[in-house]
């Protein structure tokens, strides 16, 4: 006699984990997601997740780097390769306004860990770009590209306060100005007059 056979469940994943992550993140930040509001959500066990992650901070980083992965890449080895000049830094300003425009979850997961109390690790990849960033600048300085007398800190730290806060609260400000937070245009309109107010300020004098 012929058993029946058995129903075989699709394969559990790291991505089935990742995705229900990235979503309870999203609604409810690091400190208010539990890992088993997480295994729920993706039909898993706890122990499952661990095995796979070790711990919701790493879960978190995890769901971060996927996020950004295509980006870091990018953006590293167009650092490395690129030829020094304005133009160069101008490309990695649109490049990541247009990742946070294109995913605005992305800037949600942000936000949230920027209001966490809890200290949590850089990535290494966020490390390694930061890097080859500063480099950049430094290179660019001692060529007379950049004014000498900007601290390359600082300057790096301004790029992402432009575009980050632009998505935290622009519909805020757009009030103040009377323009519609609502239209699609004004993404673009800030983008422009950012990059001339900003990059005719680094020019050397």
């Amino acid at each position: 006699m012929d058993r029946p056979k058995k129903q075989h469940q699709p394969p559990l994943t790291r991505d089935v984990i990742l995705d229900a992550a990235q979503k309870i993140f999203v609604e409810r930040g690091f400190s208010d997601t539990s890992m088993s509001r997480i295994a729920k959500e993706a039909n898993v066990t706890k122990s499952l997740i661990h095995h796979h992650f070790g711990s919701k901070e790493q879960l978190w980083r995890e769901v971060k780097n996927r996020r950004f992965e295509d980006y870091f890449a990018t953006q590293k080895e167009r650092l490395r390769t690129a030829g020094i000049g304005v133009e160069g830094l101008k490309e990695a300003i649109v490049r990541l306004f247009d990742v946070l425009r294109d995913e605005p979850d992305t800037m949600r997961l942000i936000c949230w860990h920027l209001l966490e109390t809890t200290e949590l690790e850089r990535h290494e990849e966020e490390r390694e770009l930061t890097a080859l960033g500063l480099a950049r600048i430094r290179e660019a300085q001692e060529i007379g590209i950049i004014r000498p007398d900007i601290d390359p800190g600082y300057l790096l730290v301004s790029f992402f306060c432009l575009v980050f806060h632009w998505f935290m609260a622009r519909h805020e400000y757009l009030r103040w100005i009377e323009k519609d937070p609502s239209s699609e245009s004004t993404h673009q309109e800030y983008l422009d007059n950012m990059l001339k107010i900003f990059f005719e300020g680094v020019l050397p004098r």
